[in-house]
């Protein structure tokens, strides 16, 4: 088997980062206030979408496309966005999200983001291995473009020393770059308490030094690494870097047990950043979605 040099990895890497030094700038519009700044996740809903890749659909339960999903954004929530999980898209294929954007400009919803969970590697030794995930992450930003999506939300790449943020840093310039010229922002979200809590995501925007590349604020994935007021301190680390997203939940199905937030206390943060974005409804509790995203609208407008 061949070794993990390090050396190795940062050779191919600058190969991929050449023009990393030219400023490239995605053209980000703030939406109008209000209602506009509203979106509603898929992923809440994943026991119902018909997918192949969607392995959180329950069998008995009514199930939806992405298209019958945007049909009901409007009537059942009073929102015009919507923010598509990877795993809820049949493909990447063009011509299948042409007709996804068909059927939500037929249905008023306009897509504000794109969160990807494929599982890539952009620091692998392999330059084959790196070179696929660069592919990879290219389809998801194409279908970004075809959506008229701002931004997608990715992952920052893994390496054995976690303490090294530069050479995942350098990996992760090129996808940036592509995006960047493709007018999308890349996102990051503190999704994960130990490789993608809010310090490590901000340290690795800050490394990364790119003005294309911008965190994406849970309200309440800090609290699978501690209380309510670690969460809030993680909420407000990740707004320093925000621009066009941010997830909106009032609680958090831990183990079993559900732990809530203070969701004005988290706004007041989003407000005390001066943050202009997206807020998208992503209830992760154990109440029934449809229910608790309406009241997570109602209640962000009243505290937006």
């Amino acid at each position: 088997m061949r070794s993990f040099d390090r050396r190795t990895v940062i050779k191919g890497l600058l190969s991929g980062a050449v023009g990393a030094s030219l400023e490239l700038h995605a053209q980000w519009h703030n939406p109008p206030p209000g209602r506009a700044r509203l979106a509603i996740a898929s992923y809440p809903f994943r026991a119902y979408i018909d997918a192949p890749r969607n392995h959180d659909r329950i069998p008995g339960k009514s199930g939806m496309d992405l298209k019958a999903f945007a049909r009901i954004i409007p009537s059942k929530f009073g929102v015009s966005g919507i923010e598509p999980l990877d795993s809820h898209f049949i493909s990447t294929e063009s011509g299948y999200v042409h007709e996804l954007r068909a059927a939500f400009d037929a249905a008023g919803v306009r897509t504000v983001n794109i969160p990807v969970d494929e599982h890539v590697e952009l620091c692998s030794p392999d330059a084959q291995t790196r070179e696929q995930g660069f592919k990879i992450y290219r389809g998801w930003i194409d279908a970004a473009v075809i959506l008229g999506a701002p931004s997608v939300r990715l992952h920052m790449p893994s390496f054995p020393d976690i303490q090294n943020l530069k050479v995942p840093a350098q990996a992760f310039a090129r996808v940036v770059r592509y995006a960047a010229g493709h007018n999308v922002i890349v996102d990051l979200e503190n999704d994960d308490p130990q490789t993608e809590n809010g310090q490590r995501i901000i340290s690795f925007i800050e490394t990364a030094n790119d003005p294309n590349l911008f965190a994406l604020p849970d309200f309440g994935n800090g609290l699978m690494g501690g209380d309510e007021a670690f969460n809030a301190q993680q909420v407000t680390t990740m707004f320093r870097h925000a621009k066009n997203i941010a997830h909106v939940k009032d609680a958090e199905s831990i183990d079993g047990k559900l732990r809530r937030v203070d969701l004005k206390q988290l706004f007041d943060i989003a407000r005390a950043a001066n943050y202009r974005g997206y807020f998208s409804m992503e209830s992760d509790s154990d109440a029934d979605p449809f229910e608790d995203t309406r009241n997570l609208v109602e209640r962000s407008l009243a505290l937006m």
